[in-house]
């Protein structure tokens, strides 16, 4: 357990993508995009959300900031229920909720100037004052452009340059930038180093690190590398297929995996040792991904895991601590097999 406070309450929540087909767009399906996650977020944590491509956690993350509008599920922020805001009130809660976007080339508009871009939110919602947020002169947007540009390492004498003069690194700077311009409290990271070069990523992901601990922000990390996952994260959820199979805290998930599905994970990520590389075990899973518009009966995994029983077929397992703090969805550990 933990002493800190519950910043985001999430339950039971699900993105279903209507699957249409013919002239008249009958509904023939639905990709379940997220199919029933719950979890919580605490006030100044980083909680990491990994898995492989197409498992719903971008689509979670957009979900939980209503960009897109949940199927159903509750998703409480800061005391207030995001599911009944709508118009001008969920304007206002999403000064205190932002993103940082995976590719740092497509989320910047080219026709705006570095400052147009970054004091956007500003002109829209007002700057933030002990009144609340109030609409501000342009001078004084101007000079907060300038403290954001020095607070992300960048040089305010940019301001007046469009985004095709930066490089990719420098362009999420940027991002990070206007993702801050509201002051908010709580940032979705969204794969923000997917695209940059290796040797960028790390500055970026120390930069995050030290806005955090500057700011007291609370982060949701969406990434595929494992080892920078477990680098920033105070705890990680595992997702595969539209459903959370694990959640814990980063030391017990990298020391102790209960899933199968995260022991495979790890086994894939290589250790900077030749010795205990060669010895380790690697687990192959078989076949491929099912798709989200057609999920296995019973257990999402099944299909793939190499531990499956009778019952993995046949019923879906519940999210369940089978440790204190540590919780895993897996008919093994409920017939207490593993």
């Amino acid at each position: 357990m933990t002493n800190k406070a519950t910043l985001l309450r999430v339950r039971e929540l699900k993105k279903y993508f209507p699957m249409t087909a013919g002239l008249l767009k009958r509904q023939v399906g639905a990709v379940k995009a997220v199919d029933g996650i719950s979890f919580d977020i605490y006030q100044g944590e980083t909680l990491g959300l990994v898995g492989e491509s197409g498992c719903g956690k971008s689509t979670t993350g957009r979900t939980i900031l209503q960009l897109e509008e949940p199927t159903s599920g509750e998703i409480d922020f800061n005391g207030a229920s995001l599911n009944i805001l709508k118009g001008n009130a969920l304007r206002k809660k999403r000064r205190e909720m932002q993103m940082i976007y995976q590719d740092p080339y497509a989320s910047l508009n080219p026709r705006m100037t570095i400052g147009q871009i970054i004091s956007e939110p500003m002109l829209i919602h007002g700057m933030k004052t002990n009144e609340g947020y109030q609409k501000v002169s342009a001078t004084e947007r101007l000079k907060r452009v300038y403290e954001l540009l020095e607070l992300v390492g960048l040089n305010p004498a940019f301001v007046n340059r469009f985004p095709h003069e930066f490089s990719g690194g420098q362009r999420q700077r940027i991002g990070i930038a206007r993702a801050l311009a509201l002051e908010p409290s709580f940032i979705v990271c969204d794969e923000p180093i997917a695209a940059l070069d290796v040797s960028i990523q790390a500055q970026v992901v120390n930069l995050l690190e030290d806005l955090q601990k500057q700011l007291g922000l609370t982060y949701l990390f969406i990434a595929h590398d494992l080892s920078m996952v477990r680098h920033i994260s105070d705890r990680i959820a595992v997702m595969y297929l539209g459903k959370i199979v694990e959640l814990t805290s980063r030391n017990a998930l990298y020391k102790y995996p209960k899933h199968p599905y995260t022991k495979a994970l790890l086994s894939a990520v290589p250790i900077p040792d030749p010795e205990v590389e060669e010895t380790r075990e690697r687990v192959i899973l078989k076949g491929d991904v099912p798709s989200p518009a057609n999920p296995p009966k019973g257990c999402n995994f099944c299909t793939r895991c190499p531990l499956a029983e009778e019952i993995c077929f046949e019923a879906d397992p519940a999210f369940q601590e089978v440790e204190a703090g540590h919780w895993v969805a897996c008919h093994l550990y409920e017939q207490g097999i593993l």
